[in-house]
């Protein structure tokens, strides 16, 4: 990457001076409360077949937004509003499964109708239950939570600063390195732990997300760790219909679709191997000039 590291550019104008960062951190912050209860909404009227993609991804999003400021805070509530926002990802969660796991089954050359009407009923029957949940949830209280959580973080960042600290590039050293050091110990056939490894890159992905924002464009690191995130997803996906397909059908009339999923496994597994490892080298290196890690 000419000149290294864009990220690193970001955050180290941001460590000697965040009020430059201050508008543009409000106005996403902004944008995903808004986005969060438009998509809430498209959910409840089922309007789009991705609002509760969406939905979840706002939810992220406004996590990220949290997590950013939330070292220079000890007030309580912006961890309430974490929790709150947790909340509707979980009782999403396996709505978003079945949903991902139907369009996996449509695109196979192997699948049976059989497998797809039993997803189906999951998928619908999970989808009532987000449903029902979003219903009794008092959006307009989530708003003025989240519209306090961030006047809260944008005070205290203002009050509790110190420049000299290079908060901001820290952060985002430490939690760079601590993706390599997983990637680096964790079995690449062990799906638990490339699944937290996952989390750890799709946290941190957001994070970069609102730093693009500051930029006015998207940064090639998030590009980068989009790549690792999708990758790892795709993987944790497979391997966890596998499992189900297993569970719920014992292996009956299952083998061509088995040996189907078993090939997308591989390749996946090899993609893990080889390209996240040159992404992540790739990346250790643009912030390794200069002396940046």
């Amino acid at each position: 990457m000419d000149g290294g590291s864009q990220v690193y550019r970001v955050v180290d104008n941001i460590s000697k001076n965040p009020w430059i960062f201050l508008k543009d951190y409000l106005e996403y912050f902004e944008k995903m409360n808004k986005r969060l209860l438009e998509t809430i909404s498209c959910v409840l009227e089922e309007k789009g077949e991705d609002s509760l993609h969406d939905m979840r991804t706002s939810c992220r999003r406004l996590q990220a937004c949290i997590n950013l400021l939330i070292h220079f805070s000890d007030h309580s509530q912006p961890k309430e509003t974490i929790k709150d926002l947790k909340r509707i990802l979980k009782k999403s969660n396996k709505a978003r499964d079945y949903q991902v796991y139907l369009d996996y089954l449509k695109g196979l050359k192997n699948s049976d109708r059989k497998f797809i009407d039993y997803f189906e009923k999951k998928f619908y029957k999970q989808k009532d239950k987000i449903k029902n949940y979003l219903s009794s949830l008092n959006t307009s209280k989530l708003e003025t939570e989240l519209e306090q959580t961030m006047s809260i973080l944008t005070t205290e960042l203002i009050k509790n600063f110190e420049p000299k600290t290079h908060y901001f590039t820290e952060s985002y050293f430490e939690d760079f390195k601590a993706i390599c050091d997983t990637f680096q110990k964790s079995d690449k056939q062990n799906d638990e732990q490339l699944h937290k490894l996952r989390i750890k890159v799709k946290n941190l992905r957001y994070k970069m997300e609102i730093l693009g924002e500051f930029n006015e464009e998207k940064l090639k690191e998030e590009k980068s760790l989009k790549l690792i995130q999708d990758i790892l997803g795709k993987h944790h996906d497979l391997v966890i219909l596998k499992k189900r397909l297993i569970k719920k059908f014992q292996n009956k009339k299952l083998s061509f679709i088995l040996e189907e999923i078993n090939d997308e496994i591989f390749k996946t597994e090899n993609e893990i191997k080889v390209d996240v490892q040159n992404i992540l080298n790739e990346l250790y290196s643009t912030l390794n000039e200069n002396n940046q890690i």
